[in-house]
């Protein structure tokens, strides 16, 4: 029995969903509502202490982190595989992966969160003291600061700048590794597309598209994971419509202070 404790727009609940669908495995699930908290009552924490979803029960297993469950699910699973045979490609996808969590997944939230959910945020508060109180529920250190350092300001934080440099910097690189390739490592799909699927997506629901104007590679990979059948039911059957407006016109409104930062980031580099 899998049972998957996940988010509707979770990136990284997004690349266990995508898994489980390529995969063909039938999960249940137990959707858990970020904003209203549920990720930080104790039920849940004593799942996962980071208060951060997805966490996936398989039998008499317990895991966390999504790279790890994807990973799991692969090797758990092994039909169809979704890495490569030869030694060298396969510690090539995980080189990706682990760039996800060396920091980009953090940057991710820095995107989010001074783009669009800060205004979801700030409004469901109430009052400054009431921010404060999310921000003490957060169990993990850098989630919280991460959060914290755009709240208030937004696209004009500093820490923001930090977010588009990362960014244009990921996307040269996937745009470098796709001029050769189908896919990010080789001709198959393999879990470095899947980890990396929702991120872009997150890109594309704010209005960022712009990014990748000049990476005409980044838009043809994009446009295969979208017509996949993994990506449908793993991404597209769950987006919700609670976010998706936001997203798009506070990330509209955004861009021309993001195509100033860009313009500095690249003269610069």
């Amino acid at each position: 029995m899998l049972r998957l404790f996940h988010n509707t727009m979770s990136s990284c609940a997004q690349k266990v969903r995508f898994t489980l669908a390529e995969k063909n495995l039938e999960w249940e699930g137990v959707e858990l509502d970020l904003r209203a908290g549920q990720q930080f009552e104790p039920e849940f924490l004593r799942i996962n202490p980071k208060g951060l979803v997805p966490a996936l029960q398989h039998d008499e297993h317990l895991l966390v982190e999504s790279n790890v469950i994807i990973e799991y699910l692969n090797e758990a699973f092994p039909e169809p595989p979704l890495l490569p045979v030869e030694s060298a490609a396969r510690a090539r996808v995980r080189w990706w992966m682990k760039k996800l969590d060396d920091g980009l997944h953090l940057e991710t939230i820095a995107l989010s969160f001074g783009i669009a959910f800060r205004h979801q945020l700030i409004a469901a508060c109430g009052s400054d003291e009431a921010v404060a109180a999310h921000f003490a529920r957060i169990p993990d250190p850098y989630v919280r600061e991460v959060q914290r350092a755009v709240v208030d300001e937004g696209i004009e934080s500093p820490r923001f700048e930090q977010v588009v440099q990362a960014f244009d910097q990921l996307l040269g690189d996937l745009e470098q590794a796709l001029s050769t390739n189908v896919w990010i490592v080789g001709d198959e799909l393999t879990l470095a597309d899947i980890a990396y699927a929702p991120y872009v997506t997150r890109l594309d629901h704010l209005h960022l598209q712009g990014l990748w104007d000049d990476r005409p590679n980044i838009a043809r990979w994009y446009a295969a994971l979208r017509e996949r059948a993994g990506y449908q039911a793993g991404l597209t059957n769950w987006f919700n419509a609670k976010y998706l407006p936001l997203m798009d016109s506070a990330g509209e409104a955004a861009w021309p202070r993001l195509e100033q930062i860009l313009s500095v980031v690249r003269a610069e580099r």
